[in-house]
This record gives C-alpha cells, sequence and structure tokens, in this order.
C-alpha cells in the first residue's frame, strides 16, 4: 500500500471529525433535529386533516411531539452548562490598574536639532532614464 494510500483516509477523518465538533459546538445539531421533527409533525397532522391545519399544529406550539420535548429539554440543558456555575461575589474582577501621569511642556525642547538654514540646498536633477537596478534581476542590490 502506497503511503499516500494511507494518508488520504487519515485526513478525511480528520476533516469529519473537525466538522462533527464545529456542528456540535454551534448548536447546528438542534437545528437540524428541530427540522426533522418539524416535517415528520407535518406529515402525522397533514394524515388527519388539510395541508392548512397540519401547518398550524406543526407551528403553533399546543401541539409538540415527543422529539419536540426532547428538543427542549437537551437545548435548556445547553444553556444551562453555558451559564457561569460562580457564586456572587467568588468571582475575581481586578478592576481597572491604571495611575494618571502628569506631562509637563513647560522645559526646554532640546530633543529635535534646530534647522540649519545656512545648509545648501540641492539643486542638481535625478539622472535621466531612472536606474532600474534589482526589479529585473539584471543588477544586484547592494
Amino acid at each position: 500500500m502506497a503511503n499516500g494510500a494511507l494518508i488520504e483516509p487519515v485526513r478525511a477523518a480528520v476533516r469529519c471529525t473537525t466538522v462533527w465538533v464545529l456542528v456540535l459546538s454551534l448548536g447546528v445539531h438542534w437545528a437540524v433535529l428541530r427540522t426533522v421533527a418539524w416535517t415528520g409533525m407535518l406529515l402525522t397532522y397533514s394524515r388527519d386533516g388539510s395541508w392548512k391545519e397540519a401547518v398550524a399544529k406543526t407551528f403553533d406550539g399546543k401541539h409538540p411531539c415527543a422529539l419536540c420535548k426532547v428538543i427542549d429539554k437537551g437545548r435548556a440543558q445547553d444553556q444551562k452548562q453555558k451559564q457561569p456555575q460562580t457564586k456572587p461575589g467568588s468571582k475575581l474582577d481586578p478592576g481597572l490598574v491604571w495611575q494618571a501621569t502628569s506631562f509637563h511642556f513647560d522645559g526646554a525642547r532640546s530633543l529635535s536639532p534646530p534647522l540649519d538654514s545656512t545648509a545648501p540646498a540641492r539643486t542638481d536633477e535625478p539622472p535621466k532614464p531612472r536606474p532600474r537596478g534589482g526589479l529585473d534581476g539584471t543588477h544586484a542590490l547592494i
């Protein structure tokens, strides 16, 4: 068996596991189960009456099926687990630790050198055509 043939099933298993972890962590499984429950309810209620009555019974919330009850119970447990389990007053809150710093701009400004107005200005023009070294690979950059 070639090495590549062994790697492909492992990659597929990793991808499948990643998708399932994302689905479960985002709660998408509840939406899928709810869709299955609604479909079953529509089919069941449409046998006894019209399609309009079946839709009304399915989505009014007064006629839940067994799967809907299980879904509601499971979602309630998920919400309960997501809430933090800390007691009031036991939460560590360090607060804002900051102290204002004052700046004084009264002193002499010796950080930047003074402009030298006697320095000669550059008057020569850049060479034409401009050098193109390094971009096309013909000249090395130093």
